[in-house]
């Protein structure tokens, strides 16, 4: 798979994103075993010390976890993944608003253009 970052944030953090979403959405299934760095360093054609950020911080946000010796695993903790789904979601959902809402709809008509999309 080839990816295409933008300008406008830096690659490990969309890489942090990627794989967080992978994360939320049961892509990657928790307990699972992430690639090495290596491999994600070749899947995302980026340095390692790139893919080593975007591991950090999802180690810090507590999404995975590294044994020592076997290394880096989708955390069990649904609690984890659950809060940062849940703040992932507020965000898209904050965005879609806030863009709709620089077109000139109010709330009123936010939700009826939602209600009528919703079964396209």
């Amino acid at each position: 798979m080839s990816y295409k970052f933008s300008n406008d944030k830096p690659i490990f953090m969309q890489i942090e994103e990627i794989l967080k979403s992978k994360i939320i959405s049961k892509e990657i299934l928790p307990g699972e075993k992430l690639k090495s760095v290596r491999e994600l360093s070749s899947e995302f054609q980026v340095n390692p010390n790139t893919i080593q950020n975007a591991l950090k911080n999802l180690e810090d946000s507590g999404l995975i976890y590294t044994d020592r010796t076997n290394g880096k695993f989708v955390s069990n903790d649904n609690k984890s993944i659950e809060e940062s789904k849940a703040i992932q979601l507020k965000t898209l959902t904050n965005d879609y608003i806030n863009k709709m809402t620089a077109f000139g709809l109010d709330k009123k008509e936010i939700i009826k253009f939602i209600k009528e999309n919703l079964n396209d």
